[in-house]
């Protein structure tokens, strides 16, 4: 069940950091800059592990993508107008960065 979830977060991952890049280059709408910040961290940490970084606070994992995805759903809550694909990609996002970070992982590491 854990490895479902992992290919099917990474796969929403794919198509909202496709769709985000599509519409920067056509529309050029600010809010996509966000979606873009949601995607591409757990992406690029799965691909190229570069936040390994043990926490004083032991309850946090992964503080640095952390950051990054918190500040794209900010920028995203902040910039929309309406409710549309830009909210439901980030949501989705963040979602399942949360439970992929501390469900999926949790217990492959143990």
């Amino acid at each position: 069940m854990k490895k479902v979830f992992s290919v099917v977060f990474f796969g929403w991952l794919s198509v909202a950091l496709a769709v985000a890049t599509y519409n920067i280059a056509m529309a050029f709408d600010l809010v996509w800059i966000g979606v873009v910040l949601v995607a591409l961290p757990p992406i690029l940490n799965n691909v190229w592990p570069y936040d390994r970084v043990v926490s004083t606070n032991t309850k946090v994992k992964s503080p640095k993508v952390s950051l990054v995805v918190m500040l794209g759903m900010a920028w995203v809550l902040l910039t929309l107008s309406e409710r549309g694909w830009p909210l439901w990609f980030a949501l989705g996002g963040l979602g399942g960065f949360l439970l992929h970070t501390y469900w999926v992982k949790a217990n492959l590491t143990e």
